[in-house]
């Protein structure tokens, strides 16, 4: 008995487990060709899903740094340390997934 990765969770799992325990998906009578498409499937669900996270870590960098120009809120005030907090924040956020995006299209 040895561990294989889901096709469909990519978790660790039994090789002669019929179903995966994780995301309950069948392994019995499945060819080798019926797994690999799987895992295809998946692979492109997780970069579609960090592809939407950084838009959205740029969507929020970009409104926090439109609010700090056009309101133009005192240097320390509370309203531009929680702008400046938002940019940096979503940048950080943004250059991570694009990192996490690059590692899931190497296959890793």
């Amino acid at each position: 008995m040895a561990l294989i990765q889901c096709p469909s969770c990519n978790k660790r799992i039994s090789s002669k487990a019929a179903s995966c325990p994780h995301c309950d998906y069948t392994l019995a009578g499945r060819s080798q060709d019926d797994l690999e498409r799987e895992q295809e499937r998946a692979r492109q669900r997780k970069k579609e899903t960090l592809l939407s996270q950084s838009l959205l870590a740029l969507l929020a960098s970009i409104t926090a740094f439109a609010y700090s120009v056009w309101v133009q809120p005192h240097p320390d005030s509370w309203q531009a340390q929680v702008s400046y907090a938002v940019m940096g924040g979503g940048v950080l956020w943004f250059l991570i997934n694009r990192v996490r995006l690059i590692m899931v299209k190497r296959g890793r």
